[in-house]
């Protein structure tokens, strides 16, 4: 019986991918650039998550190899600026999908223990959970930087069915990432679901997905 669900933070509560491209924008006039962004992006927050490279390093070096690429060689020489202004304008510009809240609240109903289980430095996920007004929404928050695993690493699914008192079996966990999430939540003995919000899934059959939060409640019924 399931009696607990986790949730990822970004491109599953918060609309990330929208916010980051904005901010690019904003601080480096570099919003049609997004995807080389995030082909850049993987490879540091690996780094980080194996606890190779501090948050604030690894974002600085992420913001001057990007511009590097753009042959921006003389703003990369300004790194530490240009990524303190996009970081500003990530950080006042968060907001959630439109499916959040009532799934929350229907999950709630339910008399369901919520959680989130999250990849990224604590502060800045945390800040992130209190600008869209989740900060006090769930019973245990298990964050990457903070627990010192990442996902799909079993110890954080572990950590956070542990925090709320459940088994794993107990438990489901939604995300948008096929590995990360849904597969290595399903590794870890949750039940994995793939929050599929881009219809990438195709015939994706190992976990179950779906295409909206909205979609979670009838499918735990």
């Amino acid at each position: 019986m399931i009696e607990a669900v986790f949730f990822d933070v970004d491109d599953t509560l918060v609309d990330y991918a929208t916010t980051a491209r904005l901010a690019l924008d904003d601080a480096m006039g570099a919003a049609g650039e997004y995807e080389l962004w995030q082909e850049i992006s993987e490879p540091y927050f690996r780094r980080y998550d194996r606890g190779e490279i501090e948050f604030a390093a690894m974002r600085i070096e992420r913001t001057a190899h990007f511009l590097r690429e753009l042959g921006r060689e003389d703003d990369s020489r300004r790194a530490a600026d240009l990524e303190t202004a996009r970081f500003a304008a990530l950080n006042r510009s968060f907001v959630l999908f439109d499916d959040v809240l009532p799934c929350l609240a229907a999950l709630r109903e339910r008399s369901l223990r919520l959680g989130v289980i999250t990849n990224n430095d604590g502060p800045h996920q945390r800040r992130k959970l209190a600008a869209v007004g989740l900060a006090d929404s769930f019973d245990a928050v298990a964050i990457s930087g903070e627990v010192g695993a990442a996902k799909p690493d079993p110890v954080i699914f572990t950590y956070a069915c542990t925090a709320l008192g459940v088994a794993p079996n107990e438990a489901v966990h939604i995300g948008d990432r096929l590995n990360a999430d849904a597969l290595g939540a399903t590794a870890a003995g949750l039940r994995g679901v793939w929050l599929d919000r881009r219809s990438a899934a195709g015939d994706e059959r190992r976990v179950p997905v779906v295409s909206s939060l909205a979609e979670l409640d009838a499918l735990l019924t």
